[in-house]
């Protein structure tokens, strides 16, 4: 009877020992070494031509931390339908995602860039200028680079994308 009610009373605190050393061991494996934060500075300059005529070199800045994803949204939403039919909108103005890494003495960068606008000439119907270019390219820090250059035939538009890279002290 004594070796009954000892199975019994000992069964609830095994078993409650066993989910501590599982929680233990769950909490030592989600621990994860602190990796140091390494930001960067990158300057874009998208320089446009259209039939021979600059449109501008539109440039942005960002501060980037390493290993992760920066997003940029900058426009706005323009009716593009006539008043006799729903209303359609088109998003006008920049859209732009990157991520970079260094490794080997480089600075990856990922990125997607996407620039809608209104061709500034009047045209009837209206028509939306749109450039997009998805890159995935390695540049030298503190070096400005050329990382894309695109030409269109008609209309005639010329861009060319730079960017330097810049490790924060």
């Amino acid at each position: 009877m004594l070796i009954a009610c000892l199975l019994v009373l000992t069964g609830p605190a095994q078993a409650y020992a066993d989910r501590q050393k599982k929680s233990e061991e769950r909490s030592k494996s989600e621990e994860r070494p602190r990796k140091q934060i390494v930001l960067y500075n990158l300057e874009f300059t998208l320089d446009e031509t259209l039939d021979g005529k600059s449109s501008g070199a539109r440039n942005f800045k960002m501060l980037m931390q390493e290993g992760e994803t920066n997003r940029v949204r900058i426009g706005s939403k323009v009716l593009i339908s006539g008043a006799e039919s729903e209303p359609k909108f088109a998003d006008l103005g920049l859209k732009f995602d990157c991520k970079l890494n260094e490794r080997d003495g480089y600075v990856s960068i990922d990125g997607k860039l996407e620039h809608n606008y209104i061709l500034p000439i009047k045209t009837d119907p209206l028509m939306i200028l749109t450039f997009q270019a998805e890159i995935e390219t390695a540049v030298l820090l503190d070096k400005a680079t050329t990382i894309g250059v695109y030409d269109e035939a008609v209309p005639r538009r010329h861009y060319e994308i730079r960017v330097t890279v810049t490790k924060v002290k």
